[in-house]
């Protein structure tokens, strides 16, 4: 039943009474949500309903504070929405990259470990450099240069392995004389310093594993390892779904507080209606849940 409400004589017709948000007043079409319509004491005033006088009395504020919540949840779920596109889509190029590439699937970081063995190169070039040239800044600039062509070698090979084309024969002979003519310069070198035969054999084979194994483990390190865009990708990818798991957190806990106050709202609405309206307890929970849900969704819809 619609009750209509008297309006007093006394009063401006343009007076302007302050309102409720718009959504909530589609919500309760029957509910003036008018400052100074309730009693001192929270009641509803005379001819009026429930829902006005509780949302103009005793429950205007947290009422106020459900409307606040549940208006940050549609920004929250946009957000939420945006990051997770994002992160979908990042996250199908890298994987798009991944498919792409014929090497296998080591993690790019794996390629630090590429310096250490030219470095391990140059040491060991400098050993059968040392003593063969004039001066030791020549023996410091050769046994880099060294080492510079066969890191240089190594990652050739492994480009030809992942274009696959395959290693020709005589490509991996030329590699042997690379460390076959290392190690001869060694055993030259060692010797001249004056060390005996047996122990300049050794350190000069000691001195060629370690150079054999170096460019070995180079080029096999380029070929299972992810290149660096790949990596990179895979960085972007991890970040984009952190950010996405934030505003899905953030989105969770918006949503819960607008719910936990929508709960507080309806427990005091049914307080209110059997305390003052005294209505019977299953109508009073009737039109608090009503309530709840009307408010619910003219603030999520709207």
């Amino acid at each position: 039943m619609t009750t209509n409400y008297p309006t007093p004589s006394q009063e401006p017709v343009n007076r302007q009474v302050p309102r409720e948000p718009e959504g909530t007043m589609r919500a309760l079409p029957g509910a003036v949500a008018a400052d100074g319509q309730a009693d001192p004491c929270g009641t509803s005033p005379p001819g009026g309903n429930a829902e006005a006088g509780f949302l103009s009395g005793v429950g205007k504020a947290i009422h106020r504070h459900v409307v606040e919540l549940f208006s940050r949840v549609k920004p929250a779920f946009a957000r939420e929405a945006s990051k997770r596109d994002a992160a979908d889509r990042i996250r199908r190029a890298a994987d798009d990259r991944k498919h792409d590439h014929s090497g296998g699937n080591r993690t790019w970081l794996l390629r630090l470990l590429i310096p250490v063995g030219g470095a391990a190169e140059a040491v060991t070039a400098y050993v059968g450099v040392e003593v063969l040239v004039a001066s030791q800044s020549l023996a410091i600039g050769l046994s880099a240069l060294t080492a510079v062509v066969g890191v240089a070698l190594a990652c050739l090979l492994a480009t030809r392995r992942l274009n696959g084309l395959g290693v020709p024969a005589s490509v991996r002979v030329l590699e042997g004389l690379f460390v076959l003519i290392l190690t001869v310069l060694r055993f030259q070198s060692l010797a001249v310093q004056g060390s005996s035969y047996s122990t300049a054999v050794g350190a000069a084979g000691l001195a060629a594993l370690i150079s054999a194994l170096g460019l070995l483990g180079i080029e096999e390190i380029v070929v299972e390892t992810h290149t660096f865009a790949m990596f990179i990708a895979a960085l972007r990818a991890s970040w984009a779904h952190w950010r996405w798991a934030r505003a899905a957190t953030a989105l969770a806990a918006t949503a819960a507080a607008a719910e936990g106050a929508a709960d507080k709202l309806q427990r005091h609405y049914l307080e209110y209606l059997l305390r003052t309206e005294k209505l019977p307890l299953e109508e009073a929970q009737r039109r608090a849940s009503a309530l709840r849900a009307a408010l619910a969704s003219s603030e999520t819809v709207a």
